[in-house]
């Protein structure tokens, strides 16, 4: 393996940073990642790649300050980003540009800018509130407290965000010329390769303290984020370039000593220089010999530990396949739950076609133009057929059990640990639901069950019992499972909707269940909205709330909270309608 070292991987960085043409990525080992070097972020005081504005705190507030959650967060005690939060009193609903607090009574006690009136994200906590919102600058934050408003931005924009202890952590992506509060980051250390570059800014506000930190990392693109206790996990799937170097690895001892020559196989960054005149010059050549190196996808998972605003990183590893959702990353005791579907790579090039000139002629005569020069060749990953499988880590990365070769040849479409079975969906043309058993160290399938339509959210109901919503036909499904024997998964209820759909496809957090309901939002034709309120029991009955078009709903006492499109509505246990309000 080549080792990266930490000058020239500095250099690397400075280059890539500068030019804004390369990009490098890092090590594949836990224990690789820990030599990270510690680089400067211009004009910004730095602990470990942490800058922290302001070095002093102007405000605390109550240690037992109650947080406003989103609706159906994956772990509890752990906030998400979304538009709506609610404390158990007040809902904070973000709806064209503004937060609005909405007391228990439906009056709206306060209403308070976003950055942006396009796409607003809400975080409370106690008596501080927190909006940020991408924008043509970066992403921009306003923190709101007693003291009244704190500003903070940033490069990039937010993929997804956490909040734990009144602390949220902002993940974001943005090109090569990245800032942090102003200030432009010269240097960054390498996590993995974009293509085209990118930086990865991970960012931390104190919503009780005032206190702000952000770091830049070169990346690849982020796809979700998963947070528990004090471990921040984000994935990273590798880019064609990222797999290509390791291919090159693998197929060193077979490639010809004039291709050789030419790649510098340092670092990634040193072989994307590098590679792209290989490719130009002998490119068909080369990937014949890459493409009998069996790569396949793969993808970075990059772990930090959180105190406060203070965030670390410990390890970066890579494994195989793409990871579905933030619901196919679980820490289970003291080991890292992944679930993925990979399928084999096969590299190509493609040609960007050439743009053809105006041809203007003179006196009957084509001008002497010469041709355009041709765009270089693009290195592209075609996909084979996919495979899933669950793997185990620790902490620090290390593989230490695996259940490969899971439904050949389908997708992994949902995935739910409850205690130490992990459900996951498949689907090519039936619905595998498949119970794995974790609880003894090497994963292993107890299970499976094929039911027509295919699940695309699962979520634990009550003991033995899984609630699945996804697609049927052209419309929404909604399915009861018996896992009470994971070995013998059974549906024993369901409840279909013809020519509709629904957001918990998409957005975990339009779906909410409590008080034995689950509510399911849905969309019919015509631009027609109703609101499902299922009731869970041995098997599925349902009320239809008609008109009502709400994504969002809020358990507390007896009372249900409705949130969609700038209303709130308010229902009893029985969902009567209590009351309603327009937010403008």
């Amino acid at each position: 393996m080549w080792k990266l070292a930490a000058a020239s991987a500095a250099l690397a960085l400075a280059l890539l940073l500068a030019l804004a043409g390369g990009s490098p990525p890092q090590p594949t080992s836990a224990a690789e990642a820990l030599q990270l070097p510690v680089v400067n972020l211009s004009e910004l005081r730095l602990v470990a790649g942490w800058s922290a504005v302001p070095t002093t705190p102007f405000y605390y507030a109550a240690a037992d300050a109650a947080p406003a959650v989103a609706a159906n967060v994956q772990v509890a005690g752990v906030d998400e980003e979304d538009y709506v939060k609610f404390d158990g009193e007040r809902l904070y609903v973000e709806y064209r540009g503004y937060v609005y607090v909405v007391g228990p009574d439906l009056s709206v006690e306060k209403r308070l800018p976003c950055p942006s009136s396009l796409v607003c994200y809400v975080f409370a906590w106690g008596n501080s509130v927190l909006a940020y919102s991408p924008t043509e600058a970066g992403t921009v934050l306003y923190l709101y407290g007693p003291w009244g408003r704190a500003v903070y931005n940033f490069s990039g924009y937010p993929v997804a965000a956490r909040m734990r202890d009144g602390v949220v952590y902002i993940v974001a992506m943005g090109g090569v010329e990245a800032e942090i509060n102003g200030a432009a980051v010269k240097e960054a250390p390498l996590l993995s390769l974009g293509d085209p570059p990118a930086t990865l800014i991970v960012a931390a506000v104190d919503m009780r303290t005032g206190h702000f930190n952000a770091a830049a990392y070169v990346s690849s693109a982020v796809s979700h984020v998963y947070m528990r206790g004090n471990r921040l996990y984000i994935a990273a799937p590798l880019s064609p370039y990222d797999l290509a170097y390791e291919a090159t690895k693998a197929a060193w001892d077979r490639l010809p000593q004039e291709m050789r020559a030419v790649l510098d196989m340092e670092n990634v960054y040193t072989f994307y220089k590098t590679v792209r005149g290989l490719l130009e010059w002998k490119g068909g050549e080369y990937l014949s010999y890459l493409n009998k190196a069996n790569a396949t996808t793969a993808t970075k998972i990059y772990v930090f530990e959180t105190e406060g605003v203070e965030v670390r990183l410990k390890a970066v590893f890579t494994v195989p396949g793409r990871v579905l959702d933030q619901f196919a990353v679980e820490e289970l005791g003291d080991r890292l739950v992944v679930a993925t579907t990979a399928a084999p790579v096969k590299f190509e090039l493609l040609r960007p076609a050439v743009a053809e000139r105006p041809v203007i002629k003179r006196d009957g005569l084509p001008p002497r133009i010469p041709p355009p020069p041709s765009p270089p060749p693009v290195l592209y990953a075609a996909e084979g057929e996919p495979v899933n499988a669950v793997y185990l880590y620790t902490p620090d990365g290390t593989l230490v059990g695996k259940a490969e070769w899971l439904a050949k040849g389908e997708r992994i479409y949902a995935a739910r640990l409850v205690g130490s079975a992990l459900y996951l969906v498949t689907f090519r043309q039936a619905d595998p639901l498949f119970a794995v058993d974790l609880s003894r160290g090497e994963p292993r399938v107890l299970g499976y069950l094929k039911t027509p339509g295919f699940s695309e959210y699962l979520h634990p109901v009550a003991p033995g019992k899984l609630l699945g919503v996804g697609v049927y036909g052209d419309g929404v499904k909604i399915a009861l499972f018996d896992v009470s024997n994971p070995a013998a998964p059974r549906e024993v209820s369901n409840i279909t909707v013809p020519h509709s759909y629904t957001p918990v496809l998409f957005d975990h957090h339009a779906f909410a269940y409590g008080q034995g309901v689950a509510v399911v939002p849905i969309r019919l034709q015509w631009r027609q909205c109703a609101v499902l309120a299922v009731e869970v029991g041995d098997g599925l009955t349902a009320r239809a709330l008609e008109g009502v078009c709400a994504d969002r709903a809020f358990f507390k006492d007896g009372k249900v909270y409705l949130v969609g499109r700038g209303r709130v509505w308010l229902y009893d246990a029985s969902f009567n309608k209590v009351g309603e309000v327009g937010l403008s």
